[in-house]
């Protein structure tokens, strides 16, 4: 245990990219107001990343990554696309730079201080696709605009009661709009955040319940996945 710790340490401080993102990290996670439970919550899963995964903060990490490319498969999720729990934006930079427009939006302010760094980086032709927001999507909205579509990404394995927020994702959206939730398959990658495993689609199906129309499950052994595309 102690030699990978020292190894991923000795990354986040000599890897020029990852040093810059955990300084991002620790001057927000040490600035931000505890009184919110899950903000801090939020915010301490970039501390836990930058301690035990640091790679992952990396853009080329992100460059092939099987979730975003999976947009690819889902011709309902396109127009203006809303990432809810978009976390460090790392995925967001792709899509924009393969032409979607997303804005990404998560409870953490650590998060969007990172992908707000990122996109700061990228050409003006990908910052006209590309918008990052701190909201609490159960609480009243203040962003006027309704999007075409959403995507969720290893999200709702966290949350205990989806009823609320997805709601409060439909407010944010168009009517008849398209949802894609991706969430583990059963046990993958799991950590003590996740509070629900799903083994199944029907056990997806069943936790989603009544607030979105399911109408396709898909499930990747190779990437032990499940995903839901939903309407509203």
């Amino acid at each position: 245990m102690l030699i990978p710790r020292l190894k991923n340490w000795l990354l986040s401080v000599t890897d020029p990219e990852i040093a810059i993102i955990s300084g991002i990290i620790r001057k927000y996670a040490n600035s931000q107001d505890k009184a919110d439970s899950l903000v801090d919550a939020c915010d301490k899963v970039f501390l836990q990343r930058l301690r035990d995964y640091p790679v992952a903060l990396k853009l080329s990490f992100w460059e092939n990554h099987f979730e975003w490319m999976s947009l690819r498969a889902y011709p309902e999720i396109q127009g203006h696309i809303l990432d809810f729990g978009c976390g460090s934006g790392h995925s967001d930079i792709f899509l924009a730079r393969n032409g979607y427009m997303v804005h990404g939006l998560d409870l953490s302010p650590v998060g969007i201080a990172i992908a707000k760094h990122l996109q700061a980086m990228e050409s003006a032709e990908v910052n006209k696709r590309l918008s990052f927001e701190v909201a609490d999507i159960i609480k009243d909205r203040e962003n006027p605009i309704l999007f075409d579509a959403a995507w969720s990404a290893h999200v709702f394995e966290h949350i205990p009661d989806p009823a609320p927020v997805l709601a409060g994702l439909g407010n944010w959206l168009k009517p008849g709009a398209h949802l894609l939730i991706s969430v583990p398959l059963g046990y993958a990658y799991d950590d003590p955040g996740h509070v629900n495993h799903f083994a199944d689609g029907e056990e997806l199906k069943r936790f989603l319940g009544e607030t979105v129309t399911v109408s396709r499950i898909d499930i990747s052994q190779e990437y032990q996945v499940i995903r839901a595309l939903c309407s509203y």
